[in-house]
This record gives C-alpha cells, structure tokens and sequence, in this order.
C-alpha cells in the first residue's frame, strides 16, 4: 500500500509540473499569434510532444520502473497534454477537420516515440 502512496505522489508532482509546462507553452504561443490561431498551435504542439514523450516513457528502459512510469507518464505527460481542451474547440470554433489533423499527428508521435524507445530497449538488450 505504502508503494502506491509513493506512486501516487510521484504522479501527482508530475502532473503539476506537466501542467505548468503546458502553461508556460500556452502563454509563449499566444504571445505570438491571436484566438483562436493561438489556441491551435498550442494544443497542436503541446499535445504532439506530449504523445511522442509518452511513447517515449512507455518503451524506453531508462523510465521503466514503476516510480518513472508515475511520474513522467501518467504524470508528467498527462498534465502537460490536454486532449480536454480539444473537446471544447470542436464545438465552440466548429473545428473538426483542425482537431482530426492534430489528433492524427498525435498518433504518429506516440508511435514515434514509442519506437525509438523499443530501440534503445534492444540495444540495451544486445549488450
């Protein structure tokens, strides 16, 4: 029980700082472009390194403990992406074909990372 607590924790910080990051990315965009341009370059880019570090955390053998998993995945990676967000602009910006592009993406950058962690697991399997 005591290990879910410390897991638990873990997630919570990660999210925390996740969601700064996501943040800190929103504010810098919007600094350069107007609503609702600001909006979907944000999310586009926030949620596109996010699926791809997810994949990343997922295959990588640096961050497959129970404690990195917590906190880089679930949580760091989970606070920082904010696939919510998208919901609100598919029906208040009638944006459907902008969000099926940026969901898309997502998806290929998880897979990206997700592969090149399932590399680095190989060579660090081969030695």
């Amino acid at each position: 029980m005591l290990a879910n607590w410390r897991v638990a924790g873990l997630v919570f910080f990660g999210g925390a700082i996740g969601s700064m990051l996501r943040h800190v990315v929103h504010d810098w965009v919007a600094s350069f472009y107007a609503y609702p341009t600001s909006e979907i370059i944000s999310l586009g880019f926030i949620n596109l390194l996010g699926s791809y570090f997810l994949g990343l955390v997922i295959r990588h053998p640096l961050f497959q403990s129970e404690y990195r998993q917590g906190f880089f995945g679930t949580g760091l990676a989970g606070g920082f992406t904010t696939m919510s967000a998208i919901t609100i602009f598919i029906v208040a910006e009638d944006l459907t074909s902008d969000i099926a592009v940026m969901l898309f993406g997502a998806v290929i950058a998880f897979a990206a990372g997700w592969h090149q962690g399932r590399r680095a697991a190989k060579k660090k399997a081969a030695k």
